[in-house]
């Protein structure tokens, strides 16, 4: 369905929005890499702390990756 969006209302052109994707994945990539770059390294240290803020960061950098990559696909 095609709504009527109003003029005062700011619409990012295609490939800007293609950029913002991409960044994101960017981010998204890098939030899994470093999460995972310290959750093993408190193990390794045997310091098993209480890891929630690692597993949220994890979780939010597999939901970008999700999101951006299956947007920049379509």
């Amino acid at each position: 369905m095609n709504f009527p969006i109003p003029d005062f209302v700011p619409v990012p052109s295609a490939e800007i929005m293609q950029t913002i994707s991409i960044v994101s994945l960017i981010v998204g990539i890098c939030l899994v890499s470093v999460g995972l770059l310290f959750l093993f390294q408190n193990k390794k240290k045997g310091k098993e702390k209480k890891a929630t803020a690692l597993w949220i960061v994890i979780g939010i950098g597999v939901l970008l990756i999700v999101n951006h990559g299956i947007q920049l696909l379509f």
